[in-house]
């Protein structure tokens, strides 16, 4: 791995991590691009630096989140409900909706592990898959916004954002863009629709750093390795944090859209460079055998995860607040649950 692949590999994940447009999609697009440039083969370690990438951007969920976080613990402890600090009820209740949520994710990874490999490893797939997160995107333009925070949202409701989170499965679907429409159309206010998003992505990057941490043997990395590794954790972390406070901008304005003209775009390069390239339906991007797919962690069926069956449950926390440092106060439309930025 070439320091260029590396450091542009922590841009694109801390970029489509977050926003809209699938980072397992993009990396199937990198992965088969960097293959074809001969500067993978010989990879090091690549689910260790992949999981530190994810790592980089669970950090900057949780700076983004660091007085919303802070808010929540002290409502845990002391009972909250006093000023901005919610009710213990409300943040237990957050974290129990994002493990109902979790769930369809946990069954979708363990029947169709095959199913997602074959997925990555065939260029096609994200490129038409890029087409329907576009149509998901643009179905939100005729969404209103809802008024639901933490303590409206139903068991129900968080069990058909888990569905949209499952259909992330496919390289080319956003994770965050199915979760954030789905969330939208069940009425979920703009603000909270972000944050729950955010939180249900939180156990699997988590789960799956534990799982790899606890069996990785460090002396066996090169210096350089792991000096890369964490320069690229580190930018990851940077572009991400940027990424979550462009996302929240863009839902708070009702123009999720904008990003399918994006994505409509990148899939007519992607099928057109395999149109030109005659490879057609056989379009293979790097497989097991020439050095590993890129692992997408967060996704359901995606790294570690899917091959342990087991996933790390996130603490809940009253997500639908956004941090003061982030964007502006939301409009009239996002006043949900009893949070002062979703006032």
């Amino acid at each position: 791995m070439t320091w260029f692949e590396a450091l542009t590999l922590a841009v694109l994940q801390g970029l489509t991590e977050f926003l809209p447009v699938s980072s397992s999609g993009h990396l199937a697009v990198a992965a088969s691009l960097f293959h074809s440039l001969g500067t993978v083969e010989n990879r090091p370690d690549g689910l260790f630096f992949i999981v530190m990438l994810h790592l980089g951007t669970l950090l900057a969920i949780l700076v983004f989140y660091r007085r919303v976080m802070r808010s929540g613990a002290r409502g845990l402890v002391t009972g909250g409900g006093v000023g901005e600090t919610p009710t213990r009820a409300i943040v237990l209740r957050s974290g129990l909706l994002a493990v109902v949520a979790t769930l369809p994710a946990v069954v979708v990874g363990l029947t169709l592990k095959k199913t997602v490999d074959e997925a990555f490893e065939n260029i096609l797939v994200p490129g038409f898959a890029f087409l329907v997160t576009a149509a998901l995107l643009l179905s939100t333009t005729r969404m209103k916004a809802g008024l639901k925070g933490p303590a409206e949202t139903t068991w129900l409701d968080a069990l058909l954002v888990g569905v949209a989170q499952a259909f992330a499965i496919t390289p080319g679907i956003s994770r965050s863009g199915s979760t954030i429409a789905a969330a939208l159309a069940l009425g979920f206010s703009r603000t909270w629709a972000v944050g729950f998003s955010l939180l249900i992505n939180v156990p699997a990057i988590l789960g799956a750093s534990v799982l790899v941490g606890k069996d990785l043997q460090i002396e066996s990395l090169s210096t350089e390795v792991l000096q890369m590794t964490g320069l690229a954790t580190i930018l990851s972390g940077i572009v991400g944090y940027g990424a979550i406070v462009w996302l929240v901008r863009i839902v708070r304005s009702g123009r999720l859209w904008y990003f399918s003209v994006y994505l409509v775009l990148l899939s007519g390069v992607v099928l057109g460079s395999v149109a030109l390239m005659g490879q057609g339906e056989d379009s293979r991007g790097m497989t097991h055998e020439q050095g590993g797919r890129p692992e997408a962690l967060d996704r359901p069926g995606g790294g570690v995860l899917a091959r342990s069956g087991s996933r790390t449950e996130g603490a809940g926390h009253h997500l639908d607040h956004a941090d003061s440092a982030g964007p502006g106060p939301a409009g009239p439309s996002d006043r949900a649950g009893s949070g002062p930025i979703a006032r």
